[in-house]
């Protein structure tokens, strides 16, 4: 009877450190500054598996990592740039070979600690039972011992704002209020960029991008009658080339060797109205890139 119980106990020691399956996943704190996620795979066919980190449990969500290996039964990942003193959520992201994709719900990492069993095994239904609750107990992580006679005065919570840039799938820094202001204030001061409020302590910064104004080429542009003209005043000192391609990229034609100072193009060459794009190369070096506009009147 022992052994049975002993068994019993084994196995529940044993199913208290296995991995969950998917769509269920491991969180845990490593160490002060990391963050493992692992998880248990049932699934043959799956063709693709990431970690998705957010500061926020629903939103903002952006891939920390792809695992080069899905189809491995058992996997993880270690968060280097984990901050034990702010939020983080996580969670998985997968692919079956179908098509079929699938988000797991997001959770935070936590400090697990387990209790060694280091006791005689006893029959009794009772203490067999306090064994069991022992080896399945979590801790949440607390560095201070606290009695009752002990008087806990709570630390003040430091508030953070995170900082998306450009978008919000990329986090640029998570600053303290003291930083953020400073941060804040030279943003306004310093700079022609615009800080967003997403929500209470979340802010996109999006950097000021000034309007390019068009200046046409001096080397091809079309003339006053709407025809592409090449002029290049050194033809005779270098060899030029151009390659011409459409508004979506596409590479149109090219001329390899441009030997005449002053050449005009049919506007048939060019097929449509509209904006075209050219690279005019020097001595096979990249010597300007830019575009003209051709009207229709053919």
């Amino acid at each position: 009877m022992k052994q049975i119980y002993f068994l019993l106990l084994f196995f529940l020691f044993i199913k208290s450190y296995s991995q969950d399956t998917l769509p269920r996943f491991s969180a845990a704190i490593v160490g002060a500054d990391k963050a493992r996620i692992s998880w248990t795979n049932p699934f043959d066919s799956c063709t693709q598996i990431s970690i998705q980190k957010s500061y926020d449990s629903l939103r903002f969500f952006q891939t920390v990592f792809s695992s080069l290996s899905p189809e491995l039964p058992q996997n993880g990942f270690i968060d280097n740039n984990f901050l034990p003193q702010v939020k983080i959520f996580y969670r998985i992201f997968y692919v079956l070979a179908d098509g079929s994709y699938f988000f797991t719900k997001s959770k935070q990492a936590t400090k697990n600690v387990s209790t060694t069993i280091i006791a005689k095994i006893d029959s009794t239904p009772k203490k067999q039972q306090k064994i069991i609750e022992n080896t399945e107990r979590i801790f949440e992580f607390n560095p201070i011992n606290i009695t009752k006679d002990t008087i806990v005065k709570p630390l003040p919570e430091k508030r953070l704002f995170i900082v998306y840039k450009k978008t919000i799938d990329s986090v640029f820094k998570v600053l303290e209020e003291r930083l953020y202001k400073k941060f804040k204030d030279s943003i306004a001061t310093k700079t022609k960029d615009t800080l967003f409020s997403l929500a209470n302590d979340m802010v996109l910064w999006k950097p000021f991008v000034p309007k390019v104004l068009w200046k046409p080429s001096t080397n091809i542009f079309t003339d006053d009658e709407g025809y592409v003209t090449i002029h290049l005043t050194q033809s005779k000192l270098h060899k030029y080339s151009i390659i011409f391609f459409d508004d979506e990229g596409n590479e149109i034609f090219k001329i390899k060797q441009l030997k005449q100072e002053k050449l005009i193009l049919e506007k048939a060459n060019f097929i449509h109205q509209g904006w075209f794009y050219f690279e005019l190369y020097e001595d096979e070096k990249l010597k300007e890139k830019n575009k003209f506009f051709l009207e229709r009147d053919f």
